[in-house]
């Protein structure tokens, strides 16, 4: 499609354009970051050729019409014969689309989106998807992504087009927390039996080089990279995986002061009966208050004298002891009621994980190990060595030693290792509930959606630093993430019975298998499927109630 075929164009003014010494043309927008490399990779796309007759012009081909959203490219010569451009291929991809479309709305995120983004609410669900199946993308990547699956638009979302989507998102500051009530109300319809939602409630933090989010400070980030961060809070439902909530506080403050805040704003959005799940970090005074007319259980930090009493008193009692053995958990443990704790009654658990300790053991091992050769290769004593490896080694000054140069003695500390040793495979919950040894430890034992979800923003979605530099940019982007969450995961609990029937079977190779099929466009403009539904994805979309023939009929009733 160059000279003769249709008419010259200007150069783009937006973008970067590189031109080869062969006249080709490639245009790049912002490129595509890298998070191992650490730095941008060359994302160009050949758009032409320059025209050598006219300084600034240039004779496109199909790819700038598709890049600048140019529907009929003007024809230079009209005897040739020029098809329509197309935003779409012929032949694309919509498996994944309908089931993870058939997830969510299950689940109810479709109507709170109608609801809260009317305008909008297919953007946000299409970029959304393309976070989930097209991983770790950014949104330079959209279009191209778009011309091959099927993602509920007429038109693929630019770059341009998302930086408005993230500002139209957060331009109101009510929305997401309107999407969030919404949200949970639908799900509470779609789900009207449970009860009691058992909720894992965590946060974590997101390093960031922006210095345009005013909750970018420098706290406690888990990835020491010497930038600031910014932490995220969600409650997650433990029986099914899906996120219910989320939000972003202060990098410099710590979980447990942000929770009576976080609370307060949870009963806002109508959340009534809870059963809150929390790690260590959240343990104080304020934050047990906070949550104390929801019912909550709560891992005990080891430094805690109630802690080091209950292992006193019981860890003898419970180890390797058939009495309290909790066979489906392969774990040891009981209930003592009645521990005072600042100033009120609570019941505390106190288990045994032999599996647990095995792997602490040798962990333990291995950390005196690296200590003591990280002390030994040191060659003056000082106080400051002393503190450094205590209390896990013991260094007293000594006589320079002529052979290693060395000032000091260094032995382990046996009595302080064996504590650790001792302690092993043990820990402790506290919870204001009156549930059986057994039944809590089943509790405990579901928190782990939090963490699945965390690392699934962070490393499958690319999420683990952010790069915006907007705040509009970074919660349009978060909240979509949010969404993606909803929708993945949400897609992960109706299809368990197939994750669940082969060890080898993954998410990922159920989105795969989806995504082989696929719809064509005939000459009326209707589609089609091309092939016949493989039996691995019957398996897939029966846990979604979706047949073949309902597909078929979805399919025809599209107008792209």
């Amino acid at each position: 499609m160059y000279a003769g075929k249709t008419e010259p164009v200007p150069l783009p003014t937006t973008g970067h354009l590189h031109t080869l010494k062969t006249g080709y043309v490639y245009w790049e927008d912002d490129g595509k970051w890298d998070n191992e490399r650490k730095q941008t990779v060359d994302g160009r796309v050949s758009i032409g050729r320059i025209d050598p007759d006219h300084k600034g012009m240039m004779f496109p081909n199909k790819n700038y019409f598709m890049i600048f959203d140019i529907a009929n490219p003007p024809q230079a010569d009209t005897r040739a014969v020029l098809s329509e451009p197309s935003p779409f291929s012929k032949t694309l991809s919509y498996g994944a689309y309908v089931a993870m479309f058939e997830a969510a709305d299950s689940v109810g995120c479709v109507s709170a989106l109608k609801k809260t983004f009317p305008d909008h609410w297919q953007d946000i669900f299409a970029a959304a998807l393309h976070s989930i199946t097209a991983e770790n993308s950014v949104a330079q990547d959209m279009p191209y992504w778009c011309f091959h699956n099927y993602c509920g638009l007429n038109s693929p979302l630019y770059s341009s087009e998302m930086s408005r989507l993230n500002e139209y998102i957060s331009g109101d500051p009510e929305s997401i927390p309107d999407f969030m009530y919404r949200f949970r109300e639908a799900y509470h319809e779609a789900f009207p039996d449970t009860g009691l939602t058992l909720v894992g409630f965590d946060s974590t933090n997101q390093n960031t080089n922006s210095r345009g989010i005013e909750l970018a400070e420098y706290g406690h980030p888990k990835v020491k990279e010497n930038l600031p961060d910014i932490n995220t809070a969600m409650f997650v439902d433990e029986m099914t995986g899906i996120p219910l909530y989320y939000e972003h506080f202060y990098g410099s403050l710590l979980d447990k002061t942000e929770t009576p805040f976080t609370m307060e704003k949870v009963k806002d959005l109508g959340f009534k009966k809870l059963f809150l799940m929390m790690d260590r970090g959240y343990f104080s005074q304020k934050a047990i208050d906070s949550v104390g007319e929801y019912n909550f259980a709560i891992m005990c930090p080891e430094t805690l004298q109630m802690v080091k009493q209950l292992f006193k008193e019981h860890s003898a009692e419970i180890k390797d002891s058939e009495k309290y053995y909790i066979s489906e958990e392969n774990i040891y443990g009981k209930r003592v009621r009645n521990m005072e704790v600042y100033g009120d009654t609570y019941n505390c658990y106190i288990y045994y994980d032999s599996k647990r300790a095995e792997d602490e053991r040798a962990a333990i091992h291995t950390k005196v190990q690296l200590m003591m050769k990280a002390a030994m290769s040191r060659k003056r004593f000082s106080k400051k060595l002393q503190e450094t490896f205590s209390p896990w080694l013991q260094i007293e000054k000594s006589e320079r030693d002529p052979n290693t140069g060395r000032s000091f003695t260094v032995k382990e500390s046996k009595r302080h290792v064996q504590q650790c040793l001792d302690k092993a495979g043990f820990f402790v919950i506290l919870s204001n509930t009156n549930l059986s040894a057994a039944d809590m430890i089943a509790v405990a034992r579901m928190r782990d959606s939090n963490e699945k979800a965390f690392r699934r923003m962070k490393h499958h979605f690319g999420l683990s630093k952010t790069y915006s530099h907007n705040a509009a940019t970074y919660e349009g982007k978060m909240f979509i993430a949010f969404v993606a969450l909803i929708i993945i995961e949400a897609y992960r609990y109706f299809i368990k019975p197939v994750l669940d029937a082969v060890s080898s079977t993954t998410t990922a190779s159920t989105i795969g298998e989806l995504n082989k099929y696929q719809i064509q466009r005939k000459r009326d403009g209707s589609w089609m499927p091309v092939y016949a539904m493989t039996k691995k994805q019957r398996q897939i979309l029966k846990c979604l109630d979706l047949t073949e023939g309902k597909i078929k009929t979805k399919v025809s009733k599209l107008r792209v």
